[in-house]
């Protein structure tokens, strides 16, 4: 957003301030100032003519005479505006404008051009040159235009998000009010109309159908020559913000827009009959005044135009947003109504977003304007005309009618003694607090008990002052936040609190993506019906949303795999393996209204073609020892892997006979463990492959977080091995094999290593080979071949024992 110094300047005297100081202030105390830039005007030498003749020299150009008060001027002119009588800027040969050009006498289509009437382009105010610019007929033929335009003005661009939470700053007025309070300069009044002197005039026929949507909706109709010029200083300080200007009546509902930061609209009153606020009621096209057709939606709200009386009414205009073409003001208006209201911000920023129809008068109601600036505008904009041209003519038809609340009573807030100091951090005399409260409009005063008690005054906006901190923010910017001493925290220290489950899940996350070639992903909380029903499986009881994406999403999830098996298809095309794990909450129902019990789980699933790599054994070994390091970095021992048996049907379907295993922790399941059969794989996979899954129960994890490291002193005398295969049933597993041999107690073992399996050619059918390590040795000398045989021959016998036998 850009403000004006030059329109700043009417209200408050910044004279003798230095920029860089001013803008500086302002970024301490109001909002953020992302730059400024000093606008020259060329309006030296330019005087103001008025056309006397008008002759047709071809379809694009009129040759004219000027009046420049006791001079005349020829001119050839191609703007379609140009007219007897019009009054505009005149440059005479040997003036300099815009983009330094150097005006001359010039001889066109045989006539002679004396100088030329300007455009704002050409004299600097803006980009607009399709029409030349038009003052009032009440300037005098030959002022100098110097005596109206001033020649220098500063922009200062604010940064609109900075504006946010403040209404009251979407207008220069709000911007001078802040100004006169940073540098404790006086504040003048705006100037307005009594529209109480208009009470005595019928009432304007209004019904208000929405205060939800329009708290507050005010009219005024009144009659006047609406598209005269309007003042040079408005027209000026429309241009230097982008805006272009047309006539007096569109011109000051601009203006007051971004004097006070109050949308207002001008309607042809002939074309109207009374007003009525309703949403649209259905699906319905409305043509905008840019001549563009809009599908509108049954709660977007109108403006209707009708007959109260006859209840048949049209809409007129897309409230808050933009007017309709069929009322606009025209050349042959001879009424006008004038609107001023306020419209819901979350009704406006849903309508214009949707229209991708976003305006100066959307941007300001969204931000929630202040109710009474409803009356305020009206005044300001009635007060502008009656000081304009078509003042003489300004005559009020109805009184300012209004339905609904215009909120112009300060509202209190009551700060309880010391509380401006507790949140400060710092005691501010209370005579300079009343006095920064005051100068900011706010009724303030201390207590007897020291509370203060405010009064907000009504053109700050509920959502920018309703609280006790904002009032003693509204204190600190003024008396400078660089005023505030900095203090260091006086708090004593503590040890950082450690989430123990974060940091395991932070381990494991780490040890997954680094060490195993995992990839995190993140699904959502609920279960698919349909893919449920693809896989199988029945959920069971669950926990059910009450506002579910799509009526087959509304299950919280009990588990975590199905959602996982579901990306297998999405991802194996571009794949040939890969690898995915996820760490997140399933629900459970308690049977308790609004109790479940939340836990915490790791799950992942590992793809690999059929034709890729290892086999599915190998491939399986290998997340079994991803899942094992789990428990290896999180210090956790006691860890066994268990045949789950035969009996699957109290598991889920993806938990077939043979094909997983139990994860056990001291005796206590923390997980489960296995591959997809054929069966889940067509299901999760038709083109083939394997898949490795994994679910482990966090909660349940609770090692060292920060594990023990010991150190083990290495044997001082050399150690001895011996290999042993063993011949095993498959059926058996081989968590029952691993049980036995730990039941084979030697003084002389250090430890056992298992080194690999082998099943194929040599063995009977459903029988496999598993080799182990045996390290042996002596805390006090080395082995002799004696002892070493007398191990061989002991570890052989308890074989015998077992009924394990050697492979040969």
């Amino acid at each position: 957003m850009n403000i004006s110094l030059d329109w700043i300047s009417d209200y408050v005297d910044l004279s003798g301030l230095d920029i860089d100081f001013l803008v500086n202030r302002l970024t301490l105390s109001t909002a953020e100032v992302e730059d400024f830039r000093q606008v020259y005007r060329n309006v030296n030498g330019v005087l103001v003519g008025e056309i006397t003749s008008v002759e047709r020299l071809d379809a694009n150009h009129n040759f004219c005479n000027v009046n420049c008060g006791g001079k005349n001027y020829t001119t050839v002119c191609g703007a379609p505006n140009v007219k007897v009588g019009l009054k505009s800027p005149f440059a005479p040969a040997g003036t300099t404008l815009a983009n330094n050009q150097l005006i001359e006498v010039t001889n066109k289509s045989g006539k002679i051009s004396q100088g030329i009437l300007c455009s704002a382009a050409e004299i600097g105010l803006s980009t607009w040159h399709e029409i030349i610019f038009e003052i009032p007929s009440n300037i005098a033929n030959g002022t100098p235009l110097s005596e109206l335009i001033p020649d220098t003005d500063i922009l200062i661009e604010i940064d609109n998000k900075s504006l946010t939470h403040r209404p009251d700053l979407w207008g220069h007025y709000g911007f001078a009010r802040e100004f006169a309070v940073i540098f404790k300069r006086e504040l003048k009044p705006l100037p307005q109309l009594d529209l109480s002197q208009f009470n005595n005039l019928p009432e304007y026929s209004l019904q208000n159908c929405d205060y939800v949507n329009c708290p507050v909706y005010g009219c005024i109709e009144f009659q006047t020559c609406g598209v005269v010029p309007s003042p040079v200083y408005i027209q000026v300080r429309l241009h230097v913000l982008g805006l272009r200007s047309y006539n007096l009546l569109v011109d000051v509902t601009n203006y007051v827009n971004w004097e006070i930061g109050q949308p207002t609209h001008a309607f042809d009153a002939d074309k109207l009959g009374g007003i009525k606020i309703a949403t649209a009621g259905k699906s319905t096209k409305f043509t905008t005044l840019d001549n563009q057709v809009r599908n509108l939606l049954p709660e977007d709200l109108l403006i209707w135009g009708g007959e109260q009386s006859s209840g048949q009414y049209r809409p007129v205009a897309l409230a808050g947003i933009m007017g309709g073409a069929e009322t606009e003001v025209t050349e042959s208006t001879t009424k006008i109504l004038l609107e001023s209201a306020n419209f819901n911000a979350a009704r406006i920023r849903r309508t214009s977003g949707r229209l991708d129809l976003r305006t100066d008068a959307s941007q300001r109601y969204e931000k929630t304007q202040p109710q009474s600036n409803v009356k305020t505008a009206t005044a300001r904009i009635l007060k502008l005309i009656s000081e304009s041209t078509a003042g003489s003519d300004l005559k009020v038809l109805s009184r300012f009618t209004v339905d609904g609340d215009l909120q112009d009573k300060t509202r209190e807030i009551s700060i309880p003694a010391g509380r401006l100091e507790q949140l400060s951090g710092i005691k501010i005399p209370q005579e300079q607090v009343l006095d920064i409260l005051h100068s900011l409009g706010f009724d303030a005063n201390f207590n007897a008990d020291q509370s203060l008690l405010v009064g907000v005054p009504p053109f700050r906006s509920a959502k920018d002052i309703s609280i006790q901190e904002d009032i003693v923010e509204e204190v600190l910017r003024i008396y400078g936040y660089d005023n505030i001493p900095p203090i260091m925290s006086s708090q004593p220290i503590h040890p950082l609190f450690i989430e123990k489950q974060l940091k395991i899940e932070h381990k494991i996350q780490k040890l997954f993506a680094a060490g195993h070639r995992f990839l995190e992903v993140h699904n959502y909380v609920w279960f698919n019906d349909t893919w449920l029903k693809t896989l199988g499986f029945d959920a069971g009881e669950t926990l059910l949303l009450k506002n579910p994406t799509s009526p087959e999403t509304s299950k919280l999830r009990t588990t975590l795999l199905p959602n996982l098996f579901a990306l297998i298809p999405k991802n194996r095309p571009f794949r040939d393996s890969f690898r995915l794990f996820e760490i997140g909450r399933v629900f459970f129902p308690t049977g308790k209204d609004k109790e479940c019990i939340e836990e915490h789980r790791l799950a992942g699933v590992a793809f690999k073609q059929s034709a890729s790599g290892n086999s599915l054994e190998e491939f399986y070994l290998l997340i079994k020892s991803a899942v094992e390091d789990i428990f290896s970095v999180c210090g956790i021992n006691g860890i066994r892997f268990v045949e789950s048996g035969v009996d699957s049907a109290k598991f889920p379907v993806w938990c077939s006979a043979g094909s997983w295993i139990q994860v056990q922790l001291n005796g206590q399941v923390v997980g489960s463990l296995g591959v997809l059969d054929k069966n889940m794989m067509s299901k999760v996979s038709p083109e083939g492959g394997g898949v490795v899954w994994f679910e482990i129960l966090l909660d349940k994890l609770d090692g060292a977080l920060f594990p023990e490291v010991k150190f083990v002193e290495p044997p001082r005398y050399p150690l001895s091995w011996q290999d042993f295969s063993l011949v095993w049933g498959i059926e058996y597993g081989f968590e029952r094999l691993e049980c036995l041999l730990e039941q084979f107690k030697n003084p002389l073992v250090v430890k056992r290593e298992f080194l690999v399996s082998y099943k194929g050619k040599g063995l009977d059918k459903g029988m496999a080979s598993y080799s182990f390590r045996f390290w042996i040795g002596a805390a006090d000398h080395t082995l002799s071949g004696e002892e070493i045989e007398q191990f061989h021959k002991h570890f052989l016998t308890f074989l015998e024992e077992k009924k394990i036998s050697l492979r040969n």
